[in-house]
Order: C-alpha cells, then sequence, then structure tokens
C-alpha cells in the first residue's frame, strides 16, 4: 500500500503539535512548580483539591475561633483568681474579726476593711475586657452586672443568664462565657453572700450596735464566704476543662492541616525529576521529529535517481 507524502507530511505535523503542547505543559509545571494548573490537567486530582482547600478554610477558622475564645476564657480566668484570692483575704479578716475579744473600735476597722474588700470583689465581677465589654453579664456584654440598688439597699444583679457559644469543629461549640454571679447566690438572692458580707459590715460601723450581738451573723458569713469559694473553684474547674478541650480540638486541627498540606503536596506539587525527565525527552523528539519532517520533505523522485 502506498502511503502519499501528504499524509506523512500531515502525520508528522500532528505529531509535531502534540509533543509541542506536552513540552509547553511540561514548561508551565516547572514555572509554577504546579502539576495541576488547571482542572483538564487532572480533573480527579483538581476535584480533590477543591474539597481539600474548602477543609483547610473551615480548619483555619475554627483555629481562629480558638486562638480568640482561648484569650478569652484567659482573660476570665485571671479575673476569677482575683476572686479567689480576694475571697480567701475575705475568710482571714473575717476569722480575725471573730475571736469575741474586740471592741467596738476595733469592729469599725474591720467594717471598713471588708467595706474595701467588698469593692474589690465587684469590681472583679464587673471586669471588662479590651473592648469595653463585660465578662460576666451572661449575653447582655453592654450591661454592668453588679450594681447597687439604692431603694432595696443591695447588689443586684443586671446581666441575664444567656450563654455566648463559638464554633471550634464541625458541629463542636463551646461557651465562650462564664456565670461567676451565681457563686454568690443563695435562695432567690443572687448575690446573696455580697449583701450578707454588706450588712455585716454596716453592723461593725455603727457604734450603736454591740459587738456581741453580731457575732453569729459573722460565723454565718464565713460559712456563705466558704460556699462561695467551693462555687468559684467549680468555676475553675469549668474554665480548665474548655481550655484543655480547646487544646485538644487545637492539636486534631493541626494534625489534618498537615495530612492535608502532604496530600495537596503529592496531588498537586511538581515532580522535579519526572518533569525534568519528561521535559528532555519530549525536547529531543520534537528535535527528532523535526529533523525526520526535513529529510522526508527533500525527497522526491528525483533525489532517487
Amino acid at each position: 500500500m502506498r502511503v502519499s507524502s501528504l499524509y506523512n507530511s500531515n502525520a508528522m505535523m500532528a505529531q509535531l503539535s502534540r509533543n509541542g503542547d506536552r513540552l509547553s505543559k511540561l514548561m508551565e509545571q516547572m514555572a509554577t512548580q504546579k502539576r495541576v494548573n488547571v482542572p483538564s490537567d487532572d480533573p480527579i486530582a483538581a476535584t480533590r483539591l477543591v474539597q481539600i482547600n474548602r477543609e483547610q478554610s473551615a480548619i483555619d477558622q475554627y483555629q481562629s475561633n480558638i486562638s480568640r475564645l482561648r484569650g478569652t476564657l484567659s482573660i476570665q480566668e485571671s479575673h476569677v483568681t482575683a476572686v479567689s484570692n480576694q475571697l480567701l483575704a475575705l475568710n482571714d479578716k473575717l476569722l480575725s474579726a471573730a475571736n469575741g475579744t474586740h471592741s467596738q473600735q476595733d469592729m469599725s476597722g474591720y467594717g471598713a476593711e471588708i467595706d474595701s474588700m467588698i469593692d474589690s470583689l465587684v469590681a472583679s465581677m464587673n471586669a471588662q475586657n479590651e473592648n469595653g465589654s463585660y465578662l460576666f453579664s451572661g449575653t447582655n456584654t453592654g450591661t454592668k452586672p453588679v450594681q447597687w440598688d439604692e431603694a432595696s439597699g443591695k447588689y443586684v444583679y443586671t446581666g441575664n443568664d444567656s450563654t455566648r457559644e463559638t464554633t471550634v469543629a464541625n458541629g463542636v461549640n463551646v461557651t465562650e462565657n462564664t456565670n461567676l454571679i451565681d457563686a454568690f447566690s443563695s435562695g432567690g438572692d443572687r448575690l446573696d453572700m455580697l449583701n450578707q458580707l454588706k450588712a455585716l459590715s454596716d453592723k461593725m460601723k455603727d457604734p450603736s450596735v454591740p459587738v456581741e450581738s453580731y457575732q453569729d451573723e459573722i460565723n454565718s458569713v464565713l460559712d456563705s464566704v466558704k460556699n462561695t469559694r467551693d462555687n468559684v473553684s467549680g468555676i475553675f474547674t469549668d474554665l480548665g476543662g474548655r481550655q484543655n478541650r480547646l487544646t485538644m480540638l487545637e492539636d486534631a486541627h493541626t494534625d489534618v492541616s498537615m495530612a492535608n498540606q502532604q496530600v495537596v503536596h503529592d496531588l498537586a506539587d511538581t515532580d522535579w525529576a519526572t518533569t525534568s525527565y519528561d521535559l528532555q525527552l519530549y525536547s529531543n523528539s520534537i528535535q527528532i521529529t523535526n529533523k525526520a519532517y526535513s529529510m522526508i520533505s527533500s525527497l522526491s523522485l528525483f533525489s532517487m535517481m
């Protein structure tokens, strides 16, 4: 069967075109250091890369949420620590006042010191973050949670009991705020311990009130302070548990991110050794095909004679 010169010419031109396209693609891969630059380079790998990128975007957001939430919980923990220390100092002060040998003048001094400690406790309970939001007012972060009510002559809670949550993993939320107020509550009074303490200090400072008339009250307030300290210890446990959970989730996200990076590298990055070899192979193929095409094109019946 005779093969025409035109057929040979077209076949070689087609081969040159294919080799040229492949050479251009290899050069692009070397330049970008990516094996997959457009979906058509490898549709299956491209689909998987889109999935990984979507997953990684979610992980990055989770990590950002964890970092922000850890900072929030750390700030809360520092103020809860301050409250715990203040309660310990208050306990020591009440124990000193309860020995039954102090004069009215002594008790008046104790009353003034206890008032100062109450102010410190209230300041910690009304703590704000760097944005001016109150830490312990539930979701009502624009309102000071603990305020003195002149009408009732008591401290009152003006926040709410709602919670804020932050998403830190797929389907996993962690509570952002801490209910510190309930550590001071008893019965229907949200701030019972503070109000007991304030009533006691007022009696201590009043020279018309005999010292012996409120000795039992000192012991009662000591019990309330102890209960509050126990409640605050429970808050520490809760804060620590949430922070530990964040650490475990952060480590898990980091592991997944590292695995994703390896998959992306395997799927998309250029294999320099293989690509360099293929580049040289196709470059040589084009040169050989060009030479063959030139030789065949120059052949004729006359050149055979």
